[in-house]
């Protein structure tokens, strides 16, 4: 069975920031077409209590953001048609065919019908100038769909991680309020719906909680995707 134990995070992007810094470039003469994980493999990420290296979880004393949280990712690869600009900070992706294993940051290219159904998580390589977290000019649109090439003509992708399930810090909130529970709605953009009411079809379909208080569309999510 092809697998592995442990993932690895290239960090190519900008070293250190682990499964924050990873788009490892589409490359169809070499074994899995470049991919360093199998294709839709799921690793867990302990937390900084347990004393890993976080990847980009926040360290430091127990009251610290994320500290007690691990995190489950998903290495996928990341390829769009629409190509929609990036954010700053971790946002919705969306399955782009019944493989589970390629997503696209635009809301149209889901492949299910109902959109929000089609998210997958939040893609962790972002635009953004956390520390630990955001990779800044080093990630593009391009650089991330065309597998690492500058050029436009060329549509390859790139093999990423995407948080599913635990503590994601700074995430690009479009919409939504500590305390609600978001889900993908629009190109790396969330909807907020109220939490603590009746529940509903967004509820049910939510990818996250927002644990945080949003700043400037930026915000701490507890992530609740599916694990598959």
């Amino acid at each position: 069975m092809l697998g592995n134990e442990f993932l690895i995070a290239s960090s190519n992007l900008k070293a250190g920031f682990g499964v924050f810094g990873t788009a490892d470039p589409f490359n169809p003469a070499l074994p899995l077409n470049g991919a360093m994980n199998p294709p839709g493999s799921v690793f867990f990420i302990p937390s900084p209590s347990q004393g890993s290296t976080a990847l980009g979880i926040v360290q430091g004393a127990a009251s610290s953001a994320g500290y007690g949280s691990g995190l489950w990712v998903k290495y996928v690869l990341y390829r769009s048609t629409n190509n929609p600009a990036m954010v700053a900070g971790p946002a919705p992706v969306y399955y782009t065919d019944e493989s589970l294993t390629t997503v696209s940051g635009s809301f149209a290219e889901g492949v299910i019908a109902s959109k929000s159904v089609s998210a997958a998580g939040w893609l962790l390589p972002n635009t953004g100038s956390v520390a630990n977290v955001g990779v800044g000019t080093a990630i593009t649109a391009t650089i991330l769909n065309n597998g690492g090439h500058l050029s436009s003509t060329y549509v390859g992708g790139s093999w990423v991680f995407i948080g599913i399930q635990g503590f994601i810090p700074s995430c690009y909130l479009a919409a939504g309020s500590i305390g609600q529970r978001v889900y993908g709605s629009g190109d790396f953009s969330t909807t907020g719906v109220t939490a603590d009411g009746a529940s509903t079809y967004t509820d049910v379909n939510s990818i996250g909680l927002i644990v945080g208080t949003v700043n400037s569309n930026i915000a701490d999510v507890l992530a609740t995707g599916p694990i598959f």
